[in-house]
């Protein structure tokens, strides 16, 4: 690398050479000052390194932003975008720690583009269920040579119906504005922060709703298919496994069948390759493997080439519940109630291995695997020691490659029935090397994601409930501004959270649980939010829907995606009070009115379809110090409500929480309005 200029001073009189000293900071040749760089934690350390002359301004403006992104996020960027994306990725990393988010429910537009027939619709949703529709959700997100230019596909499942949005932001998203009025049969509408969105539907020929409902649903990546289609993989419970190739311009879509006999899909995974391979369950038992080549034209439905059956009949296990791939050459399903709930197969080019690589036992093997001897081992065996369990695994997923704990494509979560979540390594003679435990809730864990390289997401099965855990290690926290409550010697209230026992089994082990996240409560504290734009039409169950699946599209994503029954819901991690909030939102709210960019309420609320939810810290078992929080309106007088500011500041959080105490009358009126009993 070429070293930037140095001023040199004029030869004067020889005088004598002074002894050798330390270099200044400012003499260090520039890979020198790449590693410095490399190093420091914060963008303020990166401005105080530009102020301090002019050489290392020089050496901020050419690689300075660079050289931290590769440091601290393991990124590598254009110096010309370096400074705006680490701009945004440390606004979205402040944002989480002070969970800042504004959360809606989503819904497509009044004018829908069907690929059915290359209408556009009225979007009505599935009809006539006696209950609400069990969302399946994926999305990805294509960034450009820019932090602003970005392309985000989101894709669910509604009953019957597969449901897609566009999104296009920053420079594309400019050309969009730019056709948009001119081309009246574009299908783009202005969407929040003026990104443009594009919705489409299909709906699977002559069916009916609760009979195939789509039970999982994939969508092919940017590096698996063409860029002017869109691929969705989707099973149901009447047994269709099918892709669907979209193209969205010609508004119209085909479908490639794959072969099921007949038998139920209840869980789908596409690997990462770009020949994908397609795994799915069928008929609680059998896993079976299909090849991915999406260009397939052929009117019979395509056969798999492998097939195995992890339930054999007579056996005393449940069901599959769960399929991924963990990398290009590996398997594991999710199954149960049983000893071993989660099983590891290899991929070859045959097909699946026919007996598993590894089974993992959730049972604690430090403790079970304890022998003893003599007169009194029967009875200190029945006392000590735990009888193992049976239990179920529920969501598997894989940890991204960047993470910082996962560099290898050996490591992946599970989320079980017994509310635990846990890190594998396929690399360690442990089943598990990290426990992840909720003190307050203790329900099973139905979906998990991974947000950017240190913290993940679970869903509940309970209460609408996410639950937050961070995977970085001791000292790795650069972001992190949240103080640690004061611990008090007070256990919590056995009404205030159910008590697994199951982690008695890990307290004399070195496996013991990690505490200390947040939870957040899905379901509204505010009443019927929706604007006439977008009407919100919850399922029966809503405000105590399981989180059925999640779903965050990249990890420099904004957004994260629960489906809940009959909806899906999205927290867009952004603090309205910001100053100087992401570029990627502050770019495109220069295609906004005037009043809209000045305004809170109509830059984040336009359309009064907020919500306001409620979230608590988790603490520990000894000192929860757990207090419910409430999200304020956005609204003007929130900027102005310097109590409010000082109560967030003090406690390291966003300015709309609140302490529901201070409206302690108003939350009586709502929760009687909604049949619950005060004091519940």
């Amino acid at each position: 690398m070429t070293d930037l200029p140095l001023r040199v001073r004029p030869r004067g009189p020889e005088r004598k050479l002074a002894p050798a000293s330390t270099p200044s900071l400012d003499k260090l040749p520039v890979e020198l000052l790449e590693i410095v760089t490399n190093n420091l934690g914060r963008p303020i350390d990166i401005v105080n390194l530009a102020l301090t002359c002019t050489r290392l301004r020089q050496f901020v403006q050419l690689y300075g932003w660079e050289a931290f992104l590769k440091g601290r996020f393991g990124l590598f960027r254009p110096s010309g975008d370096a400074k705006s994306t680490a701009h945004g990725l440390t606004t979205l990393y402040r944002n989480w720690d002070r969970k800042a988010f504004t959360a809606r429910y989503l819904e497509p537009s009044k004018n829908v583009t069907s690929l059915n027939s290359g209408d556009k619709i009225r979007w009505r949703g599935p009809q006539g269920q006696t209950m609400g529709y069990q969302p399946s959700v994926d999305s990805y997100e294509e960034m450009g040579s820019e932090w602003v230019d970005r392309k985000e596909v989101l894709a669910w499942s509604a009953g019957a119906n597969v449901v897609v949005r566009v999104k296009e932001t920053g420079h594309r998203g400019a050309r969009v504005w730019q056709e948009m009025g001119v081309d009246t049969e574009d299908p783009h509408e202005p969407g929040m922060f003026g990104h443009p969105n594009a919705w489409y539907t299909y709906k699977i020929p002559e069916s009916f709703e609760g009979r195939d409902d789509i039970t999982a649903l994939k969508l092919l990546r940017p590096h698996q298919k063409s860029s002017d289609i869109e691929c969705t993989v989707f099973g149901t419970a009447s047994g269709r496994l099918s892709m669907l190739s979209a193209d969205l311009e010609q508004r119209r879509a085909t479908e490639q069948l794959y072969d099921t006999s007949g038998r139920a899909v209840g869980s789908i995974s596409v690997s990462a390759a770009s020949e994908p391979l397609i795994a799915a369950s069928l008929g609680d038992s059998s896993i079976a493997l299909y090849s991915g080549n999406y260009d397939q034209t052929s009117g019979d439905p395509v056969e798999s080439f492998s097939e195995v059956r992890p339930i054999e009949p007579g056996m005393r296990v449940g069901r599959i519940w769960s399929t991924n791939f963990i990398s290009d050459s590996k398997l594991a399903i999710g199954l149960g109630p049983t000893l071993e709930p989660i099983q590891v197969y290899g991929i070859t080019p045959g097909g699946l291995t026919a007996e598993p690589l590894r089974k993992i036992n959730l049972n604690s093997s430090d403790v079970n695997r304890t022998f003893l001897t003599g007169s009194d081992a029967v009875e200190h065996a029945m006392r000590h020691i735990p009888r193992p369990y049976n239990t179920s695994v529920y969501p598997i997923i894989p940890i991204p490659t960047e993470s910082q704990g996962g560099s290898s494509k050996e490591v992946f979560l599970s989320g079980g029935y017994d509310g635990l979540a846990r890190l594998h390594d396929l690399r360690s003679p442990h089943d598990f090397e990290t426990v992840f435990w909720d003190v307050t809730n203790d329900s099973a864990v139905y979906s998990l994601a991974c947000q950017g390289l240190e913290r993940f997401v679970a869903g509940s099965s309970m209460h609408s409930m996410l639950k937050v855990f961070d995977l970085r290690f001791s000292g790795s926290h650069a972001y992190h501004t949240i103080p640690i409550p004061p611990a008090t010697n007070s256990r919590p209230k056995r009404q205030d959270h159910t008590y697994n026992a199951i982690i008695d089994r890990f307290q004399d082990t070195d496996k013991r649980p990690v505490t200390g996240g947040w939870n957040v409560f899905l379901s509204p504290r505010n009443s019927r939010p929706g604007g006439a734009r977008h009407p919100y039409r919850p399922g029966p169950r809503n405000e105590d829907s399981p989180v059925y699946s999640l779903s965050i599209p990249s990890p420099y994503s904004t957004n994260i995606y629960a489906g809940l029954e009959g909806c899906v819901q999205n927290l867009t991690f952004v603090s309205v009070l910001d100053a100087h909030p992401d570029p990627l939102l502050s770019h495109s709210s220069a295609y906004l009115p005037e009043r809209q960019r000045n305004d809170i309420k109509a830059m984040y609320n336009p359309y009064n379809d907020v919500l306001n939810l409620g979230m608590y810290e988790q603490g520990s078992e000894e000192g929860l110090g757990m207090q419910l929080l409430t999200q304020d309106d956005v609204s003007s007088a929130l900027a102005k409500n310097e109590t409010r500011k000082e109560f967030s500041k003090r406690r390291g959080l966003d300015e709309r929480w609140k302490d529901p105490s201070e409206e302690a009358g108003k939350w009586v009126r709502d929760r009687c309005r909604r049949g619950i009993r005060v004091g519940e």
